[in-house]
């Protein structure tokens, strides 16, 4: 019963997030590549697709009492197939979504389009009132932060609050960013990676910029970042509210010790 997804490239059904309270409300959200096929004769189609977030619950194993969380307007839905992102946290009443910048390059600098953002939304969806960018005309309300390329990492210290998000670079250049409400993160003007065939990013490439945040570290070469969990057990001790980075490309777990917002191990 779950809705149908645009299996397109890097774009399908990307993320599950079961809500904190689950035990009492049954709330299980899924970010996934919503959209539509456009048909032709001779081929499968063009493909409409971008990020999207609903929440259902379980009952006799079919998914029931389905609520959108989050739906782009349809004048961004497009035909890339890579980039998506997606990963989603919780904290405090309030869920975090990741949407990846699915081509869009410069659009990622702009708050009129939701490609390269992390959203801020109540659980239910509805838009806090103290979002950076409900005031800005023409912004999109949900907005938390900007400026990032394909994050597929985000969690919420256990101890703070505090949210962090991994993003692959281009050709080296993965990311681990605070994530602060309004930031901009930099995405393509500033980058530690190049582009795949060693060329700069962009005509004037740069590494810094006023007005956009450094990452906590990056890798070069890339190590592909993926999932990220703070540990918050109890049978590793020495380990406690350690941060983890999933690593594609050599098939690794990063292990990241965060002291008053600093790296130090």
């Amino acid at each position: 019963g779950t809705p149908e997804v645009i299996q397109h490239g890097q774009g399908g059904l990307m993320e599950v997030g079961v809500h904190p309270n689950y035990k009492e409300n049954g709330w299980i959200y899924l970010g996934f590549a919503d959209g539509w096929w456009e048909k032709a004769e001779s081929k499968k189609g063009k493909a409409h697709t971008i990020n999207a977030v609903i929440r259902g619950r379980i009952k006799d194993h079919a998914w029931v009492d389905q609520e959108w969380i989050w739906k782009a307007d349809k004048k961004f839905y497009g035909d890339q197939d890579y980039h998506f992102g997606t990963r989603i946290d919780f904290d405090q009443g309030y869920i975090y979504f990741i949407v990846g910048e699915c081509g869009g390059m410069n659009k990622v600098q702009e708050l009129t389009n939701p490609k390269g953002k992390i959203f801020r939304l109540h659980d239910d969806g509805r838009t806090p009132d103290d979002n950076p960018f409900v005031d800005t005309p023409g912004a999109i309300k949900g907005i938390w932060s900007y400026g990032h390329r394909n994050a597929q990492g985000l969690a919420v210290d256990p101890r703070d609050g505090a949210i962090y998000s991994t993003e692959h670079g281009p050709r080296g250049g993965d990311e681990l960013n605070h994530i602060l409400k309004g930031h901009n993160y930099g995405w393509p003007i500033i980058t530690h990676g190049m582009n795949y065939d060693g060329t700069p990013m962009t005509p004037d490439s740069k590494t810094h910029e006023e007005g956009m945040d450094q990452p906590m570290t990056y890798w070069v070469p890339s190590i592909a970042t993926c999932g990220l969990d703070f540990y918050s057990g109890d049978k590793f001790p020495g380990w406690k509210n350690d941060l983890f980075v999933g690593a594609l490309k050599a098939k690794e777990i990063r292990r990241i010790r965060i002291v008053d917002g600093k790296i130090t191990e």
